[in-house]
């Protein structure tokens, strides 16, 4: 069954981006939904994202960018390209806030005005990670890439400074914290409504945001001033000091607050931010038995990870099992949003989760800035021979990744001419020039980074 599911969430993800000669990514190709008599047949759905009926939200970026780049990144840049068109109604909607830069909307269709449905008007007033959000998906669409033509003269150099410039219009100065803080928004987390101070995750991704403008600074020629850094290392991020666990926002309970998915959780992955160890269980540990049966599937594929990488197979093995059991549907494998009541259907948010699970828990797959690395050691599910992961593409190398229980192994593929390639091995610090046509084999606990000889900015 676990082979099926993974072939399915693939085509299911793959499927629902789709480029058009406009720019615009759609996310279906009919406005019908399949109504059997007076019962809906989820399993005729259309390609529909999140069933939020042909618009686009967060999780889109959150989710599923990143696994699937297509041609050396075609479909992260079409997510991304997406946005680029809806420039001009972004910037009108951080004005309409008194805010600078762009600002995008919840949910969004074809004119980047919000379409969020009646009765969620508070969603889309609060929901403003959507931004940080879409910041992140550049982050890792340049770091697979190193697309330097997109940043200069595609407008994403624009995009990644005019979502920083939002979100340094959109901070205040706590003389009483000596720190900077983003009030008034409401986390990924849902039941957090209406709104809350200081989403922790929220934070992040706008911390994220101002670093990666002045990053690529030396590309787009746009000098990041000194007061956004200032904000950018400066945020604060409420955290409990007694039991060392990030608080999902200012005066969250860690005894008795149920929340609907994945929230500061998502600090460990996908955003990477730095923290121990010991933090980083914490937060497992703690938001697991807070987080409502009913949630969405793909929190359980966060939670997969983060105890992969604290190395607790079973415990990884439970919530892995628990992110796909309940929440695919015979005889499609249709993903559901919820295992009971169904809730959105084709739920692409759920299947791109349980992808990040195979890719970036048990494949040990992480992407930074800097690197691609393979961390040890790669870990096989329940009753899995081998994994492989074929066509892995990075700065212009093509690769797949063969992991079994001794060994991975990579083959390449293909490699861009243009771009040169180190191997570095962590316990020798060797450099090996990485070239086409070769296979290299090492022990899975080697850990091992592919990065350009040369690094983009400092």
């Amino acid at each position: 069954m676990l082979f099926l599911v993974i072939l399915s969430s693939l085509f299911v993800v793959v499927r629902t981006v789709q480029n058009h000669q406009t720019g615009f990514t759609t996310i279906f190709t009919t406005n019908r939904l399949p109504w059997n008599g007076s019962v809906l047949d989820y399993r005729m759905m259309p390609y529909v994202g999140n069933g939020h009926v042909a618009t686009v939200v967060f999780s889109d970026f959150i989710y599923m960018n990143g696994l699937y780049n297509g041609d050396n990144g075609h479909l992260a840049k079409e997510m991304l390209s997406y946005r680029i068109a809806l420039r001009d109604s972004a910037a009108d909607n951080a004005r309409l806030f008194g805010y600078e830069g762009w600002r995008y909307p919840w949910e969004s269709a074809r004119t980047g005005v919000d379409v969020t449905p009646d009765g969620y008007l508070d969603i889309a007033t609060y929901q403003q990670h959507i931004t940080g959000d879409i910041s992140f998906a550049a982050r890792q669409y340049i770091a697979a890439t190193g697309d330097r033509k997109w940043l200069m003269s595609e407008y994403g150099g624009d995009l990644v400074y005019e979502t920083a410039r939002f979100w340094a219009s959109r901070v205040v100065y706590s003389n009483e914290k000596k720190k900077y803080e983003i009030l008034t928004v409401l986390p990924p987390d849902e039941d957090a409504r209406p709104f809350k101070n200081n989403s922790v995750f929220t934070n992040a991704v706008a911390s994220y945001s101002i670093q990666l403008a002045h990053r690529v600074s030396c590309i787009t020629k746009k000098v990041v001033p000194q007061h956004w850094l200032d904000i950018a290392f400066n945020l604060y991020f409420p955290f409990d000091n007694a039991t060392q666990t990030h608080l999902e926002y200012d005066g969250f309970d860690l005894k008795n607050t149920i929340i609907k998915q994945a929230d500061a959780v998502l600090l460990g992955f996908p955003l990477m931010w730095p923290m121990n160890k010991e933090v980083r269980r914490n937060d497992l540990l703690f938001y697991e038995p807070l987080t409502r049966a009913s949630g969405p599937a793909m929190t359980w594929s966060m939670h997969t990870i983060g105890f992969l990488e604290l190395n607790d197979l079973d415990k990884a093995q439970q919530f892995f099992r628990r992110a796909y059991e309940t929440y695919v549907q015979p005889p499609y494998n249709i993903w559901t949003e919820i295992p009971e009541s169904l809730g959105a259907v084709n739920f692409i948010t759920g299947a791109g989760g349980f992808l990040q699970a195979v890719i970036f828990g048990y494949g040990g797959i992480r992407l930074t800035l800097d690197q691609l690395e393979v961390m040890p050691p790669p870990r096989l599910p329940n009753q899995a021979e081998k994994l492989i992961f074929h066509g892995l593409k990075y700065h212009g190398s093509i690769l797949d990744l063969t992991i079994d229980n001794q060994n991975y192994h990579i083959d390449v593929r293909g490699m861009d001419n243009n771009n040169s390639m180190s191997l570095v091995y962590e316990y020798e610090q060797e450099y090996f020039p990485l070239t086409n046509n070769i296979r290299l084999s090492y022990p899975i606990n080697t850990r091992l980074v592919i990065r350009p000889l040369m690094h983009f900015c400092a």
